[in-house]
């Protein structure tokens, strides 16, 4: 599994990893439209994390149907079962997750180093909401892209991405207290829902692969 996920960093498309940047031009041009409690803007940066881990694992799953399909042949001839091959898919959303995390921390620094007027900080809720909601959009993606192909789940992918926009905007609207205790507990609620959430999308992703042609 170490292997296939290696694969799929020099796989990578270069381009895609210059992605998670675009989140200093958007902290750095929306940040000061943002006036809502802690909790909105915990749960803006965690979705802006998201969505680049969730831009970059999407990249990396992008081929032409031909080739797509010569990938896997090629995979499924090496003395690897088709559920290392989704585990590798699934543990690399944490990779992908990492490297987008890892430019948010840069941004931090940059601020302090700086003294730019951002409201960014360390804040653990950011961290472990980041990384449940790459999980959940990435749960979306996978059982699609493993029925449908790319082409599907490419369009899936453009969706996201509009709802993700749509979700800011929302969000940036917001400047009360969270009276709900969904709201007011964020991180148990979402970690519960991208847990059950992620475990759905891997046993159908599971199923859907192995019963596969390629």
């Amino acid at each position: 599994m170490y292997r296939l996920m290696i694969k799929d960093i020099y796989t990578q498309r270069k381009s895609a990893y210059v992605a998670p940047l675009l989140l200093i031009a958007f902290f750095i041009t929306k940040e000061k439209d943002i006036n809502s409690t802690v909790l909105i803007e915990n749960l803006i940066f965690s979705l802006s994390i998201a969505y680049m881990a969730f831009f970059m694992m999407m990249t990396s799953n992008f081929n032409t149907r031909e080739s797509e399909r010569m990938q896997y042949r090629l995979l499924l001839s090496l003395p690897i079962t088709r559920r290392t091959v989704i585990n590798a898919k699934y543990a690399m959303i944490s990779v992908w997750w990492l490297i987008s995390y890892v430019t948010y921390i840069f941004i931090v620094i940059l601020k302090e180093i700086f003294h730019l007027s951002l409201n960014l900080s360390f804040d653990v809720n950011v961290t472990l909401l980041s990384f449940c909601f790459a999980y959940l959009l990435a749960s979306i993606f996978y059982p699609i892209h493993f029925k449908f192909g790319y082409r599907v789940s490419n369009l899936v992918g453009i969706i996201i991405f509009f709802l993700v926009a749509s979700g800011f905007g929302k969000l940036m609207s917001i400047n009360t207290e969270p009276t709900s205790i969904v709201l007011e507990r964020p991180v148990l609620t979402v970690a519960i829902l991208s847990f059950v959430v992620t475990l759905l999308s891997y046993l159908i992703s599971e199923r859907i692969f192995t019963k596969r042609d390629f």
